[in-house]
């Protein structure tokens, strides 16, 4: 019997925001995750950590309560306590870091992960009410953007699904083959159209994982910096 399929999104903190197809077991839990085939970006493509996702969910040593420290940072113990009592303890160490060295020494630093943008931003409520520090944007994107804008002079891109028509595809600082394996579909397509990809990648050492996108690479350049 075909377990009935949902329809979801990547809640990853990931520019491919992959479509999903969610088996639902007989239970309600979430069963097997795979890419949307509908969806031409994802096509059908998702990565190991999302596509494991049901063993991520139940698996038995799931964290389901705040942890407290034991001993040094180096004790590598901790103890289960209440949500009320972690986040006592937390506003107790803001109230007096603020109390010794001024609101400005709290620094929420923060951007996203598994989280919605409501539950991600919210913080910047407290930040305000309490003249916490702040800063431009997020140390994520802050520097990407103005890499890029020194780079091609402004922020544009191509869409990956047009890579299959080019001629020459040119991946240049990044290891697609492990880090955006939605765009290695697309290259792979361009590849077997006979299209040349170049691999341009900054590094002082070839690492073991950066050689995977080099080996679909029909001109791989290392530079050095």
């Amino acid at each position: 019997m075909n377990k009935p399929i949902l329809y979801s999104a990547c809640p990853h903190d990931c520019p491919s925001t992959c479509a999903l197809e969610v088996e639902l077991d007989k239970d309600g839990r979430i069963g097997r995750v795979r890419g949307a085939i509908e969806n031409s970006y994802t096509n059908g493509i998702i990565c190991s950590k999302v596509a494991r996702y049901t063993e991520r969910i139940h698996h038995p040593d799931r964290l389901t309560t705040p942890l407290r420290r034991k001993g040094g940072k180096q004790s590598g113990e901790f103890e289960s306590i209440s949500w009320e009592n972690a986040l006592d303890e937390t506003a107790e160490r803001l109230l007096k870091a603020e109390q010794q060295y001024g609101s400005e020494t709290v620094w929420p630093y923060f951007f996203a992960g598994t989280m919605g943008l409501v539950m991600r931003d919210g913080i910047n409520r407290l930040r305000h009410a309490k003249d916490y520090s702040g800063e431009h944007k997020s140390i994520c994107t802050t520097p990407s953007f103005n890499g890029f804008i020194a780079g091609t002079g402004k922020l544009a891109g191509v869409d990956p699904r047009e890579m299959s028509d080019s001629d020459q595809v040119i991946l240049w600082g990044t290891n697609a083959a492990s880090t955006q394996v939605n765009v290695m579909g697309h290259v792979l397509k361009a590849s077997s159209n006979v299209a040349r990809v170049w691999w341009l990648l900054i590094l002082t050492t070839m690492r073991q994982p950066n050689k995977l996108t080099c080996l679909f690479a029909s001109d791989p350049v290392q530079m050095v910096p």
